[in-house]
């Protein structure tokens, strides 16, 4: 026979241990994803010209002075 769900039969539902350890799950899988697609992907991207951000460029110049 089957069981007959009752009003007195408990759901399911997270809590907050559950929550933090399915977070972390997912933070760990969005990271490791990203440094993967970011090797897979590298030759296809594009060089930025050091003119046009100069934050890196490696001189010993001020940002300020390179105006």
């Amino acid at each position: 026979m089957a069981k007959k769900v009752l009003k007195e039969d408990k759901v399911w539902f997270p809590d907050l241990r559950w929550l933090l350890k399915v977070l972390i799950i997912v933070y760990v899988i969005s990271i490791v994803g990203f440094f993967v697609a970011n090797y897979f992907l590298k030759p296809y991207m594009r060089d930025i010209p050091k003119e046009i951000t100069p934050w890196l460029n490696n001189s010993d110049k001020n940002i300020s002075e390179q105006k």
